[in-house]
């Protein structure tokens, strides 16, 4: 069990966000905002190329930085 709570804040397409992919340019991005333990937390990814981010409280964060806060310590 996490230690924190965890809430689906919204899930939005390219459409709603207006971002392109960092890799391939292609704006057909996925993302979706939740907040655990009370950090903001957005997960973004590329229907095309697939590639993976994350950001916490806004900045862009590698994904073991985000782990810490959805597992229990």
């Amino acid at each position: 069990m996490a230690t924190g709570c965890t809430r689906v804040q919204s899930v939005s397409t390219m459409s709603e966000n207006n971002g392109t992919c960092p890799k391939c340019r292609s704006g057909d991005l996925i993302t979706i905002s939740l907040t655990v333990g009370g950090r903001d937390l957005a997960f973004t990814t590329c229907h095309l190329c697939e590639a993976k981010w994350w950001y916490r409280d806004g900045e862009q964060v590698p994904l073991r930085s985000v782990i810490g806060l959805v597992v229990e310590k």
